[in-house]
């Protein structure tokens, strides 16, 4: 796939559907995949969770409206919401070529979601906010239609990775609302609509730097040759398919194991997780 150099900080927005054409994510989109997958199973036993929102589903690098097929694989059929049609027809056929169901929602803004008071017991995003015209209305509906849990994943953004496409030499920055993804944008609002928070961190901290590239692409480029050899290594060879499809079409039944043998940094001391970390969590319940 090729790489679209003008905007080198989050590149999803020009790429995202070569995805659907040619499903090879990369190990790094997998391996934070594999992780929310981690956060979905503690989320269903805590809260014993029957239904899910994903608003907005469209934030990551890899095929997009993807991040919810676990919950399908639990036997919860996951509402999954976009502001983009030709994108949600194309997340729609790869879930019917997987045989797993959800309710596809187009909505142009997120700003008053067609749901009904506490429709859902959890509601979730990941790396996604900063797509969202208006936060504001978009919370107070968040928290409106949702009965016992709000999960939301942010860029961390003070890691080394971020700070370094953020300020890389003739990049161009997207038309974000880099402001949302600030903690403040939205920890103080959901208190005052009666969540708590009830949980925070850090984590998807791999052995390679957070740059929005395929990782065999990136550590060639940035001469860390040696991390390559590593997951070869360990099996992984730079040009092999890697997709969460394959795993959930039961192609590779085992990805999660080989991918998530290089988490080991996950419980790493908290220094190295604040600047090394690619993403931050929150977790709020209701008072």
């Amino acid at each position: 796939m090729p790489e679209n150099k003008t905007n080198f900080f989050f590149p999803i927005i020009d790429t995202w559907p070569d995805y659907f054409e040619n499903p090879h994510e990369g190990l790094g989109t997998v391996y934070e995949r594999f992780l929310l997958h981690r956060f979905f199973d503690r989320l269903k036993q805590d809260y014993a969770v029957r239904s899910v929102l994903e608003v907005p589903s469209f934030g990551m690098t890899g095929v997009s409206g993807v991040n919810s097929l676990w919950w399908a694989r639990q036997g919860i059929v996951p509402v999954v919401m976009d502001n983009d049609l030709l994108r949600l027809q194309k997340v729609r056929e790869v879930w019917r070529h997987l045989h797993l169901q959800a309710r596809f929602v187009y909505d142009r803004d997120f700003a008053t979601l067609p749901f009904a008071d506490g429709a859902f017991d959890l509601s979730f995003n990941f790396a996604s906010l900063w797509f969202v015209p208006h936060l504001i209305p978009f919370l107070n509906e968040l928290s409106r239609v949702t009965a016992k849990a709000i999960f939301i994943s942010v860029p961390n953004r003070f890691g080394i990775g971020y700070q370094l496409r953020l300020h890389w030499p003739g990049t161009v920055r997207p038309a974000l609302k880099y402001g949302h993804v600030k903690a403040r944008a939205f920890v103080p609002h959901l208190r005052k609509l009666g969540w708590q928070l009830a949980d925070k961190g850090y984590f998807d901290i791999p052995p390679w730097p957070d740059f929005p590239l395929k990782k065999e692409v990136l550590l060639q480029r940035l001469g860390l040759r040696f991390i390559l050899k590593i997951l070869k290594q360990n099996g992984n060879e730079s040009n092999q398919r890697v997709s969460i499809l394959d795993y959930f079409s039961d192609v590779r039944p085992h990805l999660d194991r080989e991918v998530l043998k290089y988490g080991f940094l996950e419980k790493a001391p908290w220094p190295v997780r604040a600047l090394w970390a690619h993403h931050r969590y929150y977790l709020f319940v209701k008072d």
